[in-house]
């Protein structure tokens, strides 16, 4: 989709065409999920926190002056929703028990990815998870973060390096035992 087509259902959705913000839903859902995976390193709390930004999205959409900002617009608003989320967190600090369950081979490996992904500092979550499960290039990962392209690239290496190590540690330390 271009940008023109773009401005063209945001402005639909502005009139109050709710139908038409559904294009726009299936067009930047990925993004967004990928932002609140990245900040809140769990997909259950990110996949909620996306469905309550693009919700609040529908709602403010006759707020956005610049329609060709959208993906910012909406980006910035799941931005805040995590770290409302955060807040929260701190504020309940309630423990979650996590029930014992049978796994297959293949599920463990996507738990020590998971697990591994969350032990990242935010800072370098972000941008990985922006990189690889959404597809975003550093540069686009710089402009939606706001910083520079070189600081970008940095940081997904760093994360790449940083998450080979988790994974190797964990893996040594299961082969000891």
């Amino acid at each position: 989709m271009n940008a023109r087509l773009d401005n063209s259902v945001i402005r639909a959705c502005q009139k109050g065409n709710k139908a038409a913000y559904a294009v726009l839903v299936k067009r930047y859902y990925k993004s967004v999920f990928a932002l609140c995976l990245g900040m809140l390193g769990n997909v259950h709390d990110a996949e909620d926190t996306t469905q309550e930004a693009m919700l609040k999205g529908l709602l403010k959409i006759k707020k956005l002056h610049k329609p060709d900002h959208f993906e910012w617009w909406i980006l910035q608003i799941a931005r805040n929703l995590c770290i409302d989320s955060f807040r929260r967190q701190k504020r309940v600090r309630v423990s979650n028990v996590e029930e014992s369950r049978p796994s297959s081979p293949k599920s463990d490996d996507n738990d020590n990815l998971q697990q591994a992904i969350r032990r990242l500092p935010q800072e370098l979550r972000v941008p990985l998870t922006m990189f690889y499960f959404d597809g975003k290039n550093a540069k686009r990962i710089a402009e939606t973060l706001n910083i520079s392209h070189s600081r970008a690239c940095h940081r997904i290496r760093t994360a790449r390096q940083q998450l080979h190590e988790l994974l190797t540690e964990r893996t040594n330390n299961e082969q000891r035992l």
